[in-house]
């Protein structure tokens, strides 16, 4: 009877160790799993995060082309930039508006820092084209509104409006366009 008391006490005994066993190593399984499970909750966090900084790398990619597009579309080169200035006085003089002085600064006037801080090179170079008008008010303003319709590649950096003090009526309007040039097409 002795015999049969041990090999029941070891055989629980050995049950025991075996659901113990069982049990730790069920354990240790789940607690893997749970770290599984975090590092993919974290994983997953980093790639959503990572997809919008991509977004907004695109969208400034996109901006930044259409930027570049429209520079690319103020470009004017030497005869083009002639050719403006023919336009600009054939509609003034259809508007009776005396273009008195035309001046046109080759100094590049682009911001020195923008090329030394910019990571890619455009060669853009801007130059001012300054003209002196004289006439009607309300002529100049539409001379002013007819160029910006057509899509002149000038844009106006600034307007200085006078009297003029020989005609009552009249005005004398300096401008100040900006042309660019060099843009790499």
């Amino acid at each position: 009877m002795d015999s049969q008391k041990i090999k029941f006490f070891m055989f629980w005994i050995i049950t025991i160790s075996l659901t113990g066993l069982y049990f730790l190593d069920r354990y240790q399984v789940k607690d893997k799993i749970n770290r599984y499970k975090s590092d993919i909750t974290s994983i997953e966090t980093q790639l959503f995060a990572n997809d919008i900084i991509m977004e907004k790398i695109n969208n400034a990619r996109i901006a930044s082309e259409s930027v570049m597009d429209t520079i690319k579309s103020y470009n004017l080169s030497g005869i083009q930039l002639m050719d403006e200035i023919s336009r600009i006085r054939s509609l003034a003089n259809q508007s009776n508006i005396l273009v008195s002085k035309v001046e046109i600064d080759p100094k590049n006037t682009f911001p020195e820092k923008f090329n030394d801080n910019s990571k890619v090179s455009i060669g853009l170079e801007r130059q001012t084209l300054s003209l002196k008008l004289k006439g009607n008010f309300l002529e100049v303003g539409k001379l002013l509104e007819t160029l910006e319709k057509k899509g002149s590649p000038l844009r106006i950096q600034s307007c200085m409006l006078l009297l003029d003090s020989l005609d009552p009526k009249g005005i004398i309007a300096q401008l100040r366009f900006s042309t660019y040039t060099g843009v790499k097409l």
